[in-house]
């Protein structure tokens, strides 16, 4: 029986592994698509984790190129906003004035 729950752990695993590499990729296709970002890093995160056992082994990679490639969308995403900061308040403006037109 031990074994049976052990494969299942391993399989969530290497599912959660992949769901991490898919989000991470997909989240480069919006650029404020943050939270496909932080949901890619707490998959492979949790994908990594020790326990309950057996641990992740065969596919770790995947897990850590998801985290990696998340991670850098964060970053790139929160230095264009940086970057911009007063563009942005100028287009809120411009959005806030075309909204009272109607």
């Amino acid at each position: 029986m031990e074994s049976r729950e052990s494969a299942f752990v391993l399989g969530q695993r290497y599912t959660l592994a992949t769901l991490a590499l898919g989000l991470a990729l997909l989240s480069f296709l919006n650029l404020a698509g943050t939270e496909k970002a932080v949901l890619a890093i707490v998959l492979g995160v949790k994908a990594l984790k020790r326990d309950p056992e057996p641990a992740l082994e065969t596919r770790r990679g995947l897990a850590r190129i998801a985290i990696g490639l998340a991670a850098a969308h964060v970053v790139v995403v929160l230095t264009v906003i940086l970057l911009n900061l007063d563009r942005l308040v100028r287009l809120f403006d411009a959005l806030r004035a075309m909204s009272d037109l109607h």
